[in-house]
């Protein structure tokens, strides 16, 4: 056939209009640029956003903490002097230093909100409710004087801030008895609950503020953050349709023409005409290669591969397969082929003879055997077959297809004269196998030598 012709019969798919791939990456490309910066900007406005909102969510958790945690400790100091004073248990003194002095819920809380409030009138205004706090505490020491006054205990043991007030000289001269009342009393009148609500209020007033103003800088964060968001929704929206689109013709142009080449490949057929101008070329050039070189690639690839009297596969080709088989997993047989007295016959009747024989021999091992397995010449009269798919509990077939052969070749019809074969077996999943399985087919094919040839036996 022509090849100009064979090269149109591949262009009945030519595409009307030719699109350059080229072309259409430069265009993506710059278009993917754009919206990529412009996410990347958007990504990083949100994130410095959302780590405003992260952080202003923190400060209103702090905030609600801080205000849990002054109230607990205020109120948990008028407990342990209230119980003090009426029981003059010692422990609850020691319980309300223990909280002035190492746990400090109050000042720990302060201290916490001055990183982020540091400066504003509100917190400015919860540090002197907290002085005003720290001097009603005046009131609980003096309370607590009153009572350690009628205990027995050295006043070496009380506590720095106890020892440290001065009694007046009225309460001084007070009986234990009245001194204990008074203790009670000062920590339970109306003015101690007075100032001690005032001092509460203003601190509820002011933790109130913070958390107010926490809340309004969250709702923004918030607000911004999601506005933004929406934003990069849309922005990542539109590049998802445009990788959308940009996908589409990639598949149309370059995969459905490059599965069409692969399956043109795998028929070993010449490739269609189709898809972007850039592959459309490449066919055309692959075509016109291909039907140039497909001939004298078969006939170079036939000669190196298969013997040139018998038409088997030859030595090297058998040495290839045989290494394969031998390191893969599937299970196969090789069979060594000898032809019985072939010296005698070749001497006798001529080497036209011989090889007509050695024809004979290679037709009937391929009518013998499947198509899938390997028959090979690798010697003057030595065949091999390397049996795919073939385990040791099958043997019998081999049995079979080696008697059939020899009966037919017992045959002179052909004017041949009358031959047979020696065959040694060997199998991959063979027990106590030896160096090599060529070496162990070998050895199963000396071994009919020596007991009469014509013969078959297994390793």
């Amino acid at each position: 056939m022509d090849l100009d012709v064979c090269i149109q019969k591949g262009d009945v798919h030519i595409m009307k209009k030719k699109i350059s791939i080229c072309k259409v990456s430069q265009v993506s490309i710059v278009l993917t640029a754009v919206i990529a910066i412009i996410l990347s900007a958007l990504s990083i406005f949100s994130l410095k956003e959302f780590s405003r909102l992260q952080q202003t969510t923190e400060q209103y958790i702090l905030c609600e903490n801080a205000a849990k945690q002054l109230q607990d400790g205020s109120d948990y100091l008028t407990e342990q002097v209230r119980l003090y004073a009426s029981t003059r248990q010692t422990q609850y003194r020691s319980l309300y230093f223990e909280e002035t002095n190492t746990t400090q819920r109050r000042e720990k809380a302060l201290e916490a909100l001055k990183a982020y409030f540091d400066g504003t009138d509100t917190f400015t205004a919860l540090e002197k409710a907290l002085e005003c706090s720290e001097e009603l505490m005046e009131t609980e020491y003096y309370s607590m004087r009153l009572v350690a006054e009628t205990s027995f205990q050295n006043p070496s043991t009380w506590p720095e801030e106890i020892r440290n007030v001065q009694l007046s000289d009225e309460d001084q001269k007070l009986s234990n008895s009245k001194k204990l009342e008074k203790a009670n009393r000062i920590v339970c009148d109306d003015a101690y609950q007075n100032a001690r609500t005032e001092i509460t209020q203003d601190v509820s007033e002011c933790m109130n503020g913070l958390i107010t103003q926490t809340r309004n800088n969250q709702n923004r964060s918030s607000s911004i953050f999601s506005d933004l968001y929406l934003k990069l929704e849309i922005g990542i929206l539109i590049l998802v349709i445009l990788l959308f689109a940009i996908c589409i013709m990639m598949r149309r142009l370059i995969v459905k023409p490059l599965i069409s080449y692969n399956e043109s490949v795998k028929r070993g057929e010449i490739f269609p005409v189709i898809g972007a101008a850039e592959l459309q070329h490449l066919a055309r050039t692959y075509n016109k290669v291909y039907l140039e070189n497909q001939e004298t690639q078969r006939l170079i690839r036939h000669q190196a591969e298969h013997d040139a009297l018998t038409q088997a596969l030859n030595r090297g080709s058998f040495e290839k397969f045989l290494h394969i088989y031998e390191t893969g997993e599937p299970p196969f047989a090789l069979i060594l082929i000898d032809v019985d007295t072939f010296k005698s016959v070749n001497d006798t009747y001529g080497h036209a003879v011989g090889d007509g024989i050695l024809k004979k021999v290679t037709n009937q091992l391929k009518t013998a055997f499947r198509s899938i397995d390997y028959v090979c010449r690798i010697g003057g009269d030595e065949f091999a077959v390397i049996m795919v798919e073939m385990t040791s509990n099958l043997k019998y077939t081999i049995e079979e297809k080696i008697k059939a052969v020899n009966a037919e070749l017992a045959k002179t019809e052909d004017g041949l004269p009358a031959i047979s074969l020696s065959v040694g077996v060997a199998f991959s999943d063979r027990e106590n196998p030896g160096d090599s399985i060529f070496k162990d087919a070998d050895k199963a094919l000396y071994h009919v030598k020596e007991n009469g040839r014509n013969g078959c036996w297994f390793y």
